[in-house]
C-alpha cells in the first residue's frame, strides 16, 4: 500500500487495529454432521466462497458448544481466513460475516480477524484488496508454504483515516458497489439475449419469414418438405487418437469442433460434421476445405447439392442432439435423424438466406465483443474502486475529521491496558 497517504491519515499494522482469534480446535470423536440444541456450525476453508462464507455445502460439521470460546463465535463484518492449508491457491483466502452468529464457528485451520475501535466494514473492505491478496500470494510464492502465520498478519500494513472518514468511505463503496452489481446484473442477461436472438434468426431463417419480403414479385421455386434422408447422407468419421497424430496443420474435427491438428486429411471440401456421441451430441460445425473427422462425429454427404451453409444453419436450427438414444452416453445416427422433416427453399433463395443470417450475426458478433471488453472493465472495476479508497483518493479529507495518529494513539493505549470494546 502506498506511504502518500492523506496527511491525517496513518500507516499502520494490521495487529494494532485487529484481534487475530484462532480456531475451535476438536477431536475427530467430537464432530457430527447433523445439528441439534447444543451444536455450533464449524466453519472450514470450503466455506469461504467469493470473499463471502458459503453454507452451501455438502459435509457440514457440528460439535457441542461447550467446545467454543465466546469470542470464537463469529458476528458481523469478522474476517474469516484461511489460515493453514495444503492448497497455495487457498491460503489466505478470506471471508466477511455478513450477519451475527449465534451458534457459528470456525476450525483450527482458520484464523478470524475483529477490530472493535475502528468501523467493522472499513476494516473488512481491507481483506478485499489486490493489496492483501498480492502480499498472500507473495507468501505462498514461497517453498512448501502451508500456513500463515499470525505475525505475518500482525506486521502487514494497514492504511488508517480518522474514523469519520472510514464511515464515509464505507458509505461511497457501499453505494459504488450495488451500482457495479445492478450494472453487473444487466451485463449478465446480454449472452442470454443474443443466444435467443441468433435462435430467432434461424427461426424465421428457416421457416421463411426472413425472405418473405425479399420473395415479393420474384418467380421463384415454392419451398418444399422433404424428410433428412433425402437431403444428407451421414456417416462416421476415422478414428486418431491423440498418439497417432503427426505434426501438421490441417484441423483435426471431434464432436465439439476442432480438437488438434494432423498432416493428414480424411475430408477434401468444406464439410458439415455433426457431434455424434457424448456431452457435444448433435452439435454442428463446418470445416476447412481440407480436415480429418474423428469418429466422434458424423461427416454430412450433402445429396441434393443444396448451399452448404444454409444446411449448416439448418442442421443448428433442428437442435439434432434431442433426437439421441436417451441413455447415459448419448449417441445420435442416421437411422435416428433420417425421419426428421423440414422445409427447403430455392439455391437462390437459400444464398439471400445464408447472406442475411451472416449480416444479423456479424451485428450479434460486434455486441457480443464489446460485451465482453465492457464485462472485463466491469470485473476489474471493484479493485479499482478498493485501491482508491484505501489511498485516500474516493472521498474527500475534510478539516472536522481529525487525524488517525489520535486514533491510533487512543487504540494502543487500550491495548496496553488489555482494554477491549
Amino acid at each position: 500500500m502506498e506511504n502518500n497517504l492523506p496527511k491525517n491519515w496513518v500507516q499502520t499494522s494490521i495487529g494494532n487495529v485487529s484481534e487475530i482469534i484462532r480456531g475451535v480446535s476438536y477431536k475427530k470423536d467430537q464432530a457430527f454432521s447433523d445439528s441439534n440444541a447444543n451444536s455450533v456450525y464449524i466453519l472450514r476453508g470450503g466455506n469461504i466462497q467469493d470473499e463471502k462464507l458459503d453454507f452451501e455445502t455438502d459435509d457440514n460439521v457440528f460439535v457441542d458448544k461447550t467446545l467454543i470460546n465466546e469470542n470464537q463465535f463469529v458476528k458481523k463484518y469478522d474476517v474469516v481466513i484461511v489460515g493453514s492449508t495444503g492448497s497455495k491457491k487457498l491460503i489466505g483466502k478470506a471471508g466477511i460475516a455478513e450477519q451475527d452468529f449465534d451458534s457459528v464457528a470456525f476450525g483450527a485451520f482458520l484464523m478470524l480477524l475483529r477490530t472493535r475501535k475502528i468501523d467493522k466494514k472499513f476494516h473488512s473492505y481491507f481483506f478485499q484488496t489486490k493489496y492483501y491478496r498480492n502480499l498472500i500470494a507473495e507468501l505462498a510464492g514461497g517453498v512448501n508454504i502451508n500456513n500463515i502465520r499470525k505475525e505475518y498478519l500482525e506486521n502487514m500494513k494497514f492504511p488508517l483515516p480518522p474514523l469519520p472518514e472510514q464511515e464515509r468511505i464505507v458509505a461511497k463503496l457501499d453505494a459504488l458497489f450495488a451500482q457495479h452489481e445492478t450494472i453487473k446484473k444487466s451485463l449478465d442477461k446480454i449472452p442470454q439475449l443474443l443466444k435467443d436472438f441468433r435462435q430467432q434468426v434461424l427461426t424465421q431463417a428457416v421457416t421463411g419469414k426472413l425472405t418473405e419480403k425479399w420473395r415479393e414479385g420474384k418467380d421463384l421455386e415454392e419451398w418444399r418438405e422433404e424428410k433428412l434422408k433425402n437431403i444428407i447422407k451421414v456417416k462416421s468419421g476415422n478414428s486418431l487418437s491423440a498418439n497417432q497424430r503427426e505434426v501438421g496443420a490441417i484441423p483435426v474435427f471431434g464432436g465439439n469442433g476442432i480438437t488438434g491438428y494432423h498432416n493428414k486429411a480424411n475430408i477434401f471440401q468444406e464439410t458439415i460434421v455433426i457431434g455424434r456421441v457424448g456431452f457435444y451430441c448433435g452439435s454442428i460445425h463446418l470445416t476447412s476445405e481440407l480436415a480429418w473427422v474423428t469418429d466422434n462425429a458424423l461427416i454430412v454427404d450433402n445429396l441434393m447439392d443444396n448451399n452448404i451453409k444454409f444446411l449448416f444453419f439448418l442442421l443448428k436450427y433442428l437442435k439434432l442432439g434431442t433426437y439421441n438414444n436417451s441413455t447415459a452416453q448419448p449417441v445420435i445416427s442416421g437411422s435416428k435423424i433420417y425421419d426428421i422433416e423440414a422445409r427447403v427453399p430455392s439455391i437462390i433463395e437459400q444464398q439471400e438466406i445464408v447472406s442475411r443470417i451472416e449480416s444479423l450475426f456479424a451485428k450479434a458478433d460486434a455486441i457480443e465483443s464489446r460485451y465482453q471488453k465492457l464485462k472485463k472493465k466491469v470485473e476489474q472495476l471493484p479493485q479499482v474502486i478498493l485501491h482508491k479508497a484505501f489511498k485516500g483518493e474516493l472521498v474527500p479529507q475534510l478539516p472536522t475529521d481529525g487525524d488517525a495518529k489520535d486514533l491510533l494513539k487512543e487504540i494502543m493505549e487500550l491495548k496496553k491496558a488489555g482494554v477491549k470494546k
